[in-house]
C-alpha cells in the first residue's frame, strides 16, 4: 500500500509468493476449534496468477468418476470455485423436475390415518416416469378434479387409484396377519389416460419401490382414492421436496494431512490408534526414539475431519489438517427415478439455462439503457435549439 496516497499498489509479476502463502491460498486449514484461511480468491488476486481466461479455466476443470451404481454416483470435480460447486448441488436438490402425486381425491378412508396424512405419504412415493415426456401442468390440469375428462391432458397428468379393503385371514390359515393389513406402494394401480397405454406400453408408470408402506388397516377398514401426478420441482412458490430427484446430493473438500514435525515412539503409536479411518501408519526408522515414527497412510482420502489426531496439544503441533479449496468429492444419491449420471447432466443443463437467461436480461438492459441515452440526447438537442 502506498503510504502517501493510501491506495493499494498491484504486486509485480516478478514477485513470488512464499510456500506458506501459496498453501493458504489453496487449502483450508482445519484447527481444533474452527477452520482458518477459508477465503477463496479470484484469479488475478495473487502475483503469480494470470487474468481469468475462460479457455484456461476450462482446461483446469477436471472430473473423475470414482464409483457409479444403480442409484448412486461419486466423482471428483476439481478446478472450480465453491460457488459453482454449490450451485450444482442446489440445482440437483431443487431444480431438476420429476413426476409426483400432487392431488389425492378421497372417496373412502376408514383407516386410522387421516386423509391429509395418507395424502402426504402418497405424495412422497417416487414415481417412475420420464419427466421429459410430460409438460408442466397448465391451469386446466391444476384445476382438474375426479370428474374431469383427462384425455386431452395426457401429456400433463398421470392417474393412479388405490382401492384396498382389509379382511380377516381364513380360519385355516397359518398366517394370523389380516389380509391387506399393510398397504404398500405396489398396490397403486395406474389408470392410462388418452393414448398413454400405447406410449408407455414397455414401461408403464409405477412407484420406483414396491415395498413403501403407506398405512396399516384392521379388518373391515378400507381405502378408496384417486391420484393425479404432475410435473414439478422443489423450488418456487409451489415447490415441494416430493419432486426432488435425489435422496441427497452433497460434497466434501479433498482432505490433506501433513506431519510438520516428527512423531516417534509411543506418541506415534498413540496417533495411529486415534484415527478411526486409518489415515496414519508406522514405519521403522533408525536413530529416532523407539525406532519407529508415524507417517501419513494412503487412506488420507477417507479422513472425515473428526480432529481426534489434534486434540492432544503435543499432536496438535505436529499434525496439520487441511482441505483443498477447489477439489470437491461429490456424491449423488438418486431416488431411482433418474439415473445419477443423467441427473448430473440435467443439472448442468439447468445451470446453463440460468446463465443464458442472465445474459439475455443483461443484453436487454444494455439495449434499454442505450435507447434511454439516445432519448436524453434528443431532448437535450431540442432544448438547446
Amino acid at each position: 500500500q502506498d503510504l502517501k496516497s493510501g491506495s493499494k499498489q498491484p504486486m509485480m509479476k516478478s514477485e513470488k509468493m512464499s510456500a506458506d502463502l501459496r498453501f493458504f491460498k489453496e487449502y483450508v486449514i482445519c484447527n481444533g476449534t474452527a477452520p482458518t484461511h477459508t477465503t477463496t480468491y479470484s484469479p488475478g488476486t495473487f502475483p503469480e496468477d494470470e487474468v481469468l481466461d475462460i479457455n484456461k479455466w476450462r482446461d483446469r476443470v477436471k472430473m473423475k468418476i470414482l464409483e457409479i451404481k444403480e442409484d448412486q454416483m461419486s466423482f471428483d470435480l476439481s478446478g472450480i470455485e465453491v460457488a459453482l460447486a454449490n450451485s450444482i448441488r442446489r440445482v440437483l436438490l431443487a431444480e431438476v423436475p420429476t413426476m409426483a402425486i400432487e392431488k389425492v381425491f378421497v372417496y373412502n378412508n376408514t383407516g386410522v390415518l387421516r386423509d391429509e396424512l395418507v395424502a402426504q405419504r402418497l405424495g412422497l412415493i417416487p414415481i417412475m416416469a420420464d419427466p421429459e415426456i410430460f409438460s408442466w401442468p397448465s391451469a386446466e390440469a391444476k384445476g382438474a378434479d375426479e370428474t374431469t375428462n383427462l384425455d386431452k391432458l395426457e401429456k400433463e397428468v398421470i392417474k393412479f387409484k388405490l382401492k384396498v379393503k382389509c379382511k380377516k385371514p381364513p380360519h385355516d390359515s397359518a398366517d394370523k396377519e389380516p389380509i391387506n393389513g399393510k398397504v404398500f406402494s405396489s398396490q397403486l394401480e395406474w389408470i392410462p389416460i388418452g393414448k398413454q397405454a400405447e406410449t408407455f406400453k414397455s414401461s408403464p408408470p409405477a412407484p420406483v419401490h414396491d415395498d413403501i408402506l403407506i398405512t396399516r388397516l384392521r379388518p373391515g377398514q378400507e381405502l378408496d382414492m384417486e391420484m393425479h401426478c404432475h410435473k414439478g420441482n422443489n423450488c418456487g412458490d409451489r415447490g415441494h421436496a416430493k419432486w426432488s430427484p435425489v435422496a441427497t446430493a452433497w460434497y466434501r473438500l479433498l482432505p490433506r494431512i501433513d506431519l510438520v514435525e516428527e512423531v516417534t515412539g509411543d506418541l506415534a503409536d498413540s496417533l495411529v490408534k486415534k484415527c478411526p479411518m486409518d489415515c496414519f501408519d508406522i514405519e521403522e526408522a533408525h536413530g529416532v526414539p523407539g525406532g519407529r515414527r508415524a507417517i501419513v497412510s494412503d487412506k488420507v482420502r477417507d479422513c472425515t475431519l473428526c480432529r481426534e489426531c489434534i486434540r492432544e496439544p503435543e499432536l496438535a503441533k505436529a499434525v496439520r489438517l487441511a482441505r483443498k479449496k477447489d477439489h470437491f468429492i461429490f456424491t449423488i444419491e438418486s431416488t431411482g427415478i433418474i439415473k445419477p449420471a443423467q441427473l448430473f447432466k440435467q443439472a448442468l443443463q439447468v445451470l446453463k439455462g440460468k446463465a443464458q437467461n442472465m445474459l439475455d436480461h443483461l443484453e436487454q438492459l444494455e439495449g434499454d439503457l442505450a435507447v434511454q441515452a439516445m432519448e436524453v440526447d434528443e431532448d437535450n438537442q431540442q432544448a438547446e435549439s
